[in-house]
């Protein structure tokens, strides 16, 4: 799919949501409307201009948060509780915007503590509802819709739907092509490098980490003139932290006890950098998810099973990181003390991708480019399943805008009298 198809949803999302960076030029990250971006830290700007020693871009990340007032919610007020649940809702969540929005409608009726089991099927194999399981009650229910959704977040869609099993779909619903479940991508994480500014030690505590979200980047440099420029196909980006967070993440990286340790800790704590890499995993047909023949939940539900592992692809990324990681401290005059001796365990990023793959051939993909299953034309999916794959970047804007697109396709085939209304 052509990112020119796509881009009117995008931004129409980041309209919606509000998204603070700067319009950056580069062919890695298609740039949008935004909001003015996050300010960097004072290692940002020290990074920054080690990175243009190096040929490495650092610019401000791209961040679903409210640096000014929008769409009827308030500016981040930077108490740094972004990721854990924005307390005023200026960090992008459906809590704060798509539940109220949808409860404005008085057309929404919101079920809590309903564990969905399957999607049920009518005698010709189409969608006509889902069971779940009520978690208070322990008891299964039915609920009954002329078109079914599912945005369940990717492995948890995949596992609704390989237990959704019947006569007609004894492998899994909308599962013809045996694709479902199948090339499970996700985004390496890891520590390829970390260490201190000496030009910062010594220097007041003060409030400088004002996210726990990200606030500044790498984007995406590696093979962008030439596909073949590294030993590695595409390419990974960086994501910097340090200063003075809430809490003193290089608590680990220092030896000791009592007073001399609680010195050694006040010592750096100004100064301390690390960098975390996010690289994306290619498809590969041994990393999938399928239902366990033996375990059950507390709830009766078949579980799911993971199996998956890095690829090589992947793992030289890993190590071309930690080679940039030694060429910018020693561009920023730092001093490096170390770099994680392997990648974050799989599953970390919450990343997940590729279970339900959209693409134009039945027999090797879920869904079509509309996120419509080809085999049951009243199911879709919104979330990350659809994706072919992970690129170097995040998902939640790319799912926001997918499902904006999905929905406007779905109200048009309700329109034209496709999916009768329930």
């Amino acid at each position: 799919m052509d990112y020119a198809e796509i881009s009117p949803w995008f931004s129409k999302a980041e309209r919606y949501m509000g998204v603070a960076s700067t319009v950056q030029n580069r062919p890695s990250n298609p740039d949008g409307e935004y909001l003015p971006p996050m300010p960097f830290r004072c290692f940002d700007y020290i990074l920054q201009k080690a990175c243009e020693k190096i040929g490495v871009p650092y610019l401000p990340d791209r961040c679903a948060q409210l640096t000014v007032e929008h769409n009827h919610h308030p500016a981040c007020h930077y108490c740094g509780n972004c990721s854990r649940g924005c307390d005023v809702g200026s960090f992008f969540s459906p809590t704060w915007f798509t539940i109220p929005d949808a409860e404005a409608t008085k057309r929404l009726t919101l079920l809590t503590n309903a564990l969905v089991r399957s999607v049920l099927v009518d005698e010709s194999g189409a969608a006509k509802g889902v069971a779940y399981v009520d978690r208070a009650t322990r008891r299964e229910v039915e609920v009954y819709a002329s078109v079914v959704v599912i945005a369940a977040s990717c492995v948890e869609t995949a596992h609704i739907m390989l237990n959704s099993k019947s006569r007609q779909w004894p492998t899994g619903i909308a599962n013809s092509s045996g694709q479902l479940g199948r090339n499970l991508c996700d985004h390496l994480y890891g520590t390829p490098g970390y260490g201190y500014l000496p030009q910062l030690a010594g220097q007041p505590p003060r409030p400088d980490n004002i996210a726990d979200s990200t606030v500044s980047w790498m984007p995406r440099w590696q093979n962008l003139k030439n596909p073949r420029e590294e030993k590695f196909i595409r390419g990974y980006s960086v994501y910097m932290g340090g200063g003075c967070g809430e809490f003193p993440g290089h608590y680990r990286q220092i030896e000791g006890f009592g007073k001399q340790y609680k010195r050694e800790i006040q010592r750096y704590y100004p100064a301390t950098v690390g960098g975390l890499i996010q690289a994306p995993t290619l498809p590969s047909p041994t990393n999938y998810v399928d239902i366990d023949p033996e375990k059950k939940d507390i709830f009766g539900i078949p579980q799911l099973r993971f199996h998956f592992q890095w690829g090589e692809n992947e793992l030289l990324m890993w190590e071309h990181s930690k080679q940039v990681m030694i060429d910018l401290f020693k561009a920023a005059g730092g001093e490096l003390w170390g770099a994680d001796s392997v990648p974050n365990r799989p599953g970390t990023s919450l990343h997940e991708t590729g279970v339900c793959r959209f693409g134009n051939d039945p027999k090797r993909f879920v869904t079509n480019k509309w996120a419509q299953t080809h085999d049951v034309p009243n199911l879709y999916i919104c979330d990350a399943s659809i994706f072919p794959n992970c690129a170097d970047k995040t998902t939640t804007m790319p799912i926001i805008a997918f499902t904006m697109r999905t929905c406007d396709h779905m109200l048009e085939n309700l329109r034209q009298g496709l999916h009768k209304r329930a």
